[in-house]
């Protein structure tokens, strides 16, 4: 997962160059369709890991073909449907809400309806790539999802070289995610022969799946739009440009979040196991989880905090720096409180209480909108990078106490979390009154050396813990 951000770190420059700020603020926008328009699954391929990791951990797996071809005809449907929607809204979309200029609407309308052509496929490949999920078979998924994500920047490289236009670029897109999905499908086969075998959906399964998938929507569909929202109204409100000045920070900085993301991948199947199994291994799974995601995400953020204006001037220029650094840092803080708050979301789905985020994310949603509209249009992207941050936090708060609820068994770890939090927001708060480079380098050495010493221990009962297991 991390060489799509190796490539991207070349690719940007590039494409900005190429493209100009406005085309590649809208080719911004398509990447985030491509990620978004997954919401259409309504949850299921999430559901789908979930009640064939409990059938694995309790090793009952005699219904696991109908389980898993019940969802499949459900995405199917959910599928065909997202298409037809996106499909009408297209044109009302980048004509009247998008501030998008007039030589680009013909290529952002047709680019956006070859997205809407493709959400079959992209919803298709969330629920196989959950069954080997459900399975860990982790290194199937990564062999597809290197050269996927290299692709995602790769792809309009390429497209670049006959024509600016957005799209070659978004054709290139959808037709690596399409060969990915024959390939994520030929080794879920191999792992769970019931594939090869197709049947129809089995009426028992649909509400299990439907009941948790229906409340993981309701955050799936909510998540995002408190995540991606923001560029939408950047782009409404403003410029494309300054889309381009606040997603190219936000992009580098999602990024840097491979390890947890790849992490938390793991972490539900195990955790979905563990509970049905074993709540103390529940238990310490978190704690160690949780323990570690924090020692390696706070030094790397905390870098990119400090040095956000040396990096950005030395990667796109002077002008990029002035208008991203103060951009950058608020985010790198917002993203450290969002790996946090994401190790609990992923304990509520897990144990089956998806109806818990989806309250708490209905609650945050309203307030959140309205300071993201008021703060953009009084400070621009700063002020759209603040509101970010502080929604970043809420989570961060209220999904510990949530998962603290669900399960009381983590009240030890939740507890530490909390307590966490606001050591970090004055942590951070300090490090902007850093200006030398030598004493960000010192400060940057000393915090990286004291996580990086506190890893040790944990990753060495991790290695002795693993051994035992290869030698037998």
């Amino acid at each position: 997962m991390a060489a799509p951000m190796v490539v991207g770190l070349f690719a940007i420059p590039y494409l900005i160059d190429g493209m100009g700020k406005d085309r590649f603020g809208l080719l911004a926008i398509i990447w985030m369709g491509v990620g978004y328009f997954s919401l259409f699954d309504m949850g299921l391929g999430r559901s789908l890991t979930r009640l064939v990791a409990e059938r694995l951990g309790r090793n009952q797996c005699d219904d696991l073909a109908s389980v898993i071809w019940t969802a499949f005809c459900l995405i199917l449907c959910l599928g065909l449907a997202g298409m037809v929607v996106v499909l009408a809204v297209t044109e009302p979309l980048i004509v009247n809400l998008l501030n998008v200029p007039a030589h680009l609407q013909a290529e952002g309308i047709a680019s956006f309806r070859l997205l809407a052509a493709s959400i079959p496929i992209v919803i298709a490949t969330s629920a196989v790539v959950g069954i080997l999920e459900a399975y860990q078979c982790f290194s199937r998924i990564a062999a597809v999802r290197v050269p996927l994500g290299v692709m995602t920047f790769l792809g309009p490289v390429i497209s670049l070289q006959f024509s600016p236009s957005l799209v070659g670029a978004t054709s290139l897109l959808i037709a690596t995610r399409a060969v990915a999905f024959v390939f994520y499908y030929v080794s879920a086969v191999r792992v769970s022969p019931h594939l090869k075998h197709p049947m129809g959906m089995t009426a028992k399964h649909v509400r299990p799946l439907l009941t948790f998938g229906g409340w993981l929507t309701v955050s799936t569909v909510i998540g995002p739009v408190m995540i991606y929202f923001d560029r939408f109204l950047i782009g409404s409100l403003l410029t494309l440009t300054a889309v381009a000045y606040y997603t190219t920070p936000y992009e580098v900085l999602s990024r840097v979040q491979v390890l947890p993301q790849s992490l938390f991948g793991v972490l539900f199947p195990a955790f979905a196991a563990a509970y049905v199994a074993n709540t103390f291994k529940l238990a310490r799974l978190f704690e160690r989880a949780t323990y570690i995601l924090v020692l390696i995400m706070l030094p790397l953020m905390a870098v990119l905090f400090l040095f956000a204006p040396e990096l950005l001037q030395l990667w796109l220029g002077n002008e990029f720096s002035q208008a991203s650094a103060p951009v950058a840092r608020w985010l790198a803080l917002g993203w450290l409180y969002v790996t946090i708050a994401r190790t609990h979301s992923i304990v509520l789905q897990a144990v089956g209480r998806p109806e818990l985020l989806a309250k708490a994310h209905m609650i945050e949603l309203l307030p959140y909108l309205a300071a993201l509209w008021w703060l953009t249009g009084e400070y621009g992207i700063i002020g759209t990078a603040v509101a970010w941050v502080v929604r970043a936090m809420m989570d961060a708060v209220t999904l510990p106490v949530l998962t603290r609820y669900a399960v009381p068994e983590l009240s030890k770890g939740v507890g530490r979390t909390l307590c966490l939090l606001p050591v970090l927001a004055c942590g951070f708060g300090a490090l902007v009154w850093v200006e030398s480079v030598a004493a960000k380098g010192l400060l940057a050495a000393a915090l990286v050396g004291a996580c990086a010493g506190l890893l040790i221990r944990p990753l060495r009962q991790l290695w002795l813990t693993r051994v035992p297991a290869q030698s037998v």
